[in-house]
């Protein structure tokens, strides 16, 4: 009987674990523009591994004079001098950016490689109504390009 209760103990706590590592999720928007001319807005969440240290992320956009809901999914990689890979799914494009205190700035790279464009991205509020209908877009999105 202890061994049930230590058993049932411990499941307990690793789901307190788990729902508390999905609420650390930290979801940012930012609004900006590709070569000045293109709106566009990315959506940028850090999640935390749950075995400790940085976190990686999970992130989408969309050319604002799009349809509202056709995002882009982005693989993230980024390093500690605040530099972030933005790679577009099925490699549509990359965008090398830098985090400052107002957002991103760099570039959106086209696959050929010659095509080069400056993307600048400012923070911008996220009230917490909204975050639902980000992650959302996020899931969709993901479904679509990763699931099926």
């Amino acid at each position: 009987m202890k061994k049930i209760f230590v058993l049932m103990t411990f499941a307990v706590l690793l789901c307190d674990w788990k729902a508390t590592a999905q609420e650390a999720r930290i979801p940012q928007l930012y609004e900006g523009s590709i070569d000045d001319k293109l709106p566009i807005t990315l959506y940028l969440v850090s999640v935390p591994r749950e075995c400790g240290g940085d976190p990686y992320y999970q992130c989408i956009y969309r050319y604002n004079k799009s349809k509202d809901n056709e995002w882009l999914s982005l693989t993230v990689e980024y390093n500690q001098k605040n530099q972030f890979i933005m790679v577009e799914h099925r490699f549509s494009g990359v965008m090398i950016l830098q985090k400052n205190a107002e957002g991103f700035s760099g570039i959106w790279i086209h696959p050929n490689g010659a095509t080069q464009k400056k993307v600048v991205l400012r923070k911008t509020s996220l009230p917490a109504t909204d975050i639902k209908k980000y992650e959302d877009y996020m899931d969709k999105t993901f479904y679509n390009t990763d699931d099926c």
